[in-house]
């Protein structure tokens, strides 16, 4: 009998000393260590040198998109080198032409590659003067992500973006094309514009999609 109350007791004391390290799986309720999280307005790094198809990732301040004829409007630095006012503008992909052919002058495109060309209107909303390269801020995606900068020149079907500069006031419209050289076998699904390239900010590029 002193026996089985020993025992009894010593039940007691084991499971009061479980329940008081929390031993028991039922009741527990553990979270695990958790990261820093970043803010709807934190910008991540972007793509080095246009290679590979823009893009964001999750936290990070979208670049606008949009499909071909849409308009998206681009916004330029702060503390921009264009001078005093704002820059931004609304940028509309009019067309795409998938087998441009160059204007007389212009240089013919290397063995295997051929010519494609984008038409842009570009209307100056903000209060200073957007001032630019015109050609080399767009660039063109394949299938693959590989991209393909815009070089100077003008088809046939019409005249450049702004030549070899753009120079844009409060309130003008212009209206050009661009032309990029690319592989003949490469299937061009995106067209990209980066206002004043200088830096990732992805609200300052814009990308179209091709259907």
């Amino acid at each position: 009998m002193r026996r089985s109350i020993a025992v009894a007791a010593a039940v007691v004391t084991l499971t009061a000393t479980l329940v008081a390290c929390g031993g028991s799986d039922g009741g527990s309720d553990k979270a695990g260590p958790t990261g820093p999280t970043k803010g709807a307005g934190s910008s991540s790094t972007a793509q080095p040198t246009g290679e590979q198809s823009p893009g964001a990732t999750a936290g990070s301040t979208q670049a606008p998109v949009g499909k071909l004829g849409d308009t998206l409007k681009l916004v330029g630095m702060e503390g921009s080198l264009n001078g005093t006012g704002t820059i931004e503008a609304d940028f509309t992909l009019e067309k795409f032409e998938n087998n441009a052919k160059p204007a007389l002058g212009a240089p013919e495109p290397a063995a295997g590659n051929h010519l494609v060309a984008a038409k842009f209107t570009i209307v100056e909303t903000g209060t200073g003067t957007y001032q630019d390269s015109g050609f080399a801020e767009a660039m063109v995606y394949d299938a693959n992500g590989q991209g393909y900068q815009g070089k100077p020149g003008s088809p046939t079907i019409g005249k450049s973006l702004g030549g070899l500069q753009l120079n844009v006031k409060p309130g003008q419209r212009v209206s050009g094309w661009i032309v990029f050289e690319v592989p003949k076998d490469a299937k061009i699904t995106s067209v990209t514009y980066v206002m004043e390239k200088v830096g990732p900010d992805p609200e300052r590029t814009g990308k179209w999609t091709l259907d």
